[in-house]
């Protein structure tokens, strides 16, 4: 849950749009990565869902198997309520560039064809960064499968770093 500061002003987004109908502003709903359920009520009636959280591990507290299936979990929870719903049409995924430029090859461009290689990252970079990688590449590719097998339009994208606070009190921005 946000601190009470940043849920006010969270909140206070539901009050935008001069002339807009109460029910077309934005409601605020609780939801946790950990309970897939938990968004149902959210997705009911959207069109469009834009999916930007995912757990993440920068201290190394936890073993990747444990980050990875989290976020598996959770991406894929959100896009079955998402289907669930039968009212939304399309899914943005927030991935990331660590999803696909860990790899042997030496390219100047990449197109979506490109994933990073776990194996290349479990055995080159830090824990705590293979970690994160890992969970973003698998996660993405598990989105990518149930979206397509279902015609869910999902779109991906690859911010190359976030910056800013996070919402977080452990995490520094």
């Amino acid at each position: 849950m946000l601190g009470n500061g940043r849920r006010a002003s969270l909140e206070g987004l539901a009050t935008l749009g001069p002339g807009r109908q109460q029910d077309e502003k934005l409601k605020i709903f609780k939801a946790d990565l950990r309970s897939p359920e938990s968004f149902n009520a959210a997705m009911e009636g959207c069109r469009r869902v834009l999916h930007v959280s995912a757990p993440m591990d920068f201290q190394d507290n936890e073993p990747e198997a444990v980050l990875t299936q989290r976020s598996v979990d959770g991406a894929l929870g959100i896009v079955k309520s998402c289907l669930r719903s039968k009212t939304v049409k399309r899914v943005v995924h927030t991935s990331s560039i660590s999803a696909m430029c860990f790899n042997k090859e030496n390219v100047e461009r990449m197109d979506e064809s490109f994933w990073t290689d776990v194996d290349y990252v479990r055995s080159e970079l830090n824990s705590y960064v293979s970690s994160y990688a890992i969970s973003k590449t698998e996660t993405e590719k598990a989105v990518s499968e149930v979206a397509t097998e279902h015609g869910l339009d999902l779109v991906a994208i690859i911010p190359p770093i976030v910056v800013g606070p996070f919402i977080c009190p452990k995490m520094h921005g």
